[in-house]
């Protein structure tokens, strides 16, 4: 720069220079927790392959203390499917932090299938933030009872605003508010840097 150069003719260049510099140095959230293997099977599930006659209850998944195999169905009902009582179906998780500062959160979901004719209406609620997707309509229901392979992969994710996290107990409560079912294949939830799971 010239020792004469008129400051306004320098300020634009210095202020993208210090825009990209901040931009590089931003960490990109990072895995918190998860839920299933994303890996095209779903036998790390409650039910599976084919038990979906015999659901009770919601997914409830305590980070820390629960296990998939035994407190997350590996499909999710819709208020159209008769044999889960014809209703809305809300799966939660919760999770502790230590730590919540601020950033984006988001959630991967990968499923293994949907209902062919009417996929679900889903809404992912992080506390107080809500977002609702209407699903892809899947293959059949040979994946349900127990062919997941048969079965219309989606994957996407759902971005939850900064400060939707918050230091102490967090829940996400995952339902469907419309159609049928769905079926998971793996969930995982990235948090800002410096978030910090509380273990106790």
């Amino acid at each position: 720069m010239k020792i004469n150069q008129p400051l306004v003719e320098v300020l634009p260049g210095l202020l993208l220079a210090s825009v990209v510099a901040i931009h590089a140095g931003a960490e990109a959230p990072k895995p918190l927790w998860q839920i299933g293997r994303p890996d095209g099977d779903n036998r790390e599930f409650a039910l599976a392959p084919s038990g979906h006659a015999q659901f009770r209850e919601d997914g409830l998944f305590v980070v820390g203390e629960s296990d998939a195999a035994r407190d997350w169905p590996y499909f999710q009902p819709g208020p159209l499917d008769a044999w889960a009582g014809g209703r809305s179906h809300t799966f939660t998780v919760v999770f502790g932090l230590k730590e919540a500062p601020p950033g984006e959160a988001r959630l991967k979901v990968n499923l293994l299938d949907t209902h062919a004719a009417q996929p679900p209406e889903v809404e992912f609620r992080l506390n107080e933030a809500a977002v609702t997707r209407k699903l892809a309509a899947g293959a059949g229901d040979a994946s349900i009872h127990g062919q997941p392979a048969k079965g219309k992969a989606q994957a996407f994710e759902i971005t939850f605003p900064s400060g939707a996290l918050k230091a102490g107990d967090n829940q996400l409560h995952i339902t469907t508010r419309s159609g049928s079912w769905m079926l998971y294949d793996a969930l995982v939830f990235e948090a800002p840097a410096g978030a910090a799971k509380r273990t106790s």
